[in-house]
């Protein structure tokens, strides 16, 4: 698989200085920064749904003040 990735000179300086500190071709740095963000934004939708679940099953809120006088930060 192939794609083409367009940066401005600051992107493009930014990438080469990246790669040269982790001794990393561009292949492994576009493979590793696409696999982290398909994988977070995979793990924030698992929570999500969990913690809309849990809301579901009780479905109590507490507002900024309530939580904030629990911390002892009022």
């Amino acid at each position: 698989m192939s794609f083409e990735v367009d940066f401005d000179d600051k992107e493009s300086q930014i990438v080469e200085d990246y790669m040269k500190q982790n001794d990393m071709n561009f292949s492994q740095v576009a493979k590793q920064a696409i696999l982290e963000m398909i994988f977070n934004d995979d793990a924030d939708l698992t929570t999500f749904k969990q913690a809309m679940e849990e809301y579901k099953k009780n479905p109590t809120t507490y507002s900024h003040e309530e939580v904030k006088k629990w911390l002892g930060l009022t």
